[in-house]
């Protein structure tokens, strides 16, 4: 997945809550990955240990995507400050 035309879907408290989401996307035909996967050596390793973890996904599947986390987040209680920015929003650095 190249990094054109790709947008967050959401942010997770952890690596491995950003994996479920991945995997749920998926399932469900939506190509998904986190933020720094790509990152191989140490640095990389550590940095998905350590806090938020983005989902990031193709513009195309945004409906989708957004429906199925939704769904995902309201069967677990999720608060909405998990949300990704609005459209044009930039996310945080």
């Amino acid at each position: 997945m190249g990094k054109a035309g790709l947008r967050v879907i959401y942010r997770a408290d952890s690596f491995i809550e950003a994996q479920l989401i991945v995997g749920l996307l998926e399932s469900e035909g939506v190509a998904a990955r986190t933020g720094g996967s790509e990152l191989m050596d140490e640095f990389g390793a550590s940095q998905r240990l350590l806090g938020p973890t983005e989902v990031i996904i193709k513009n195309e599947d945004l409906e989708l995507a957004t429906e199925l986390v939704a769904a995902w987040r309201d069967g677990h209680g999720e608060a909405p400050p998990h949300e990704a920015p609005p459209e044009g929003g930039a996310p945080p650095s």
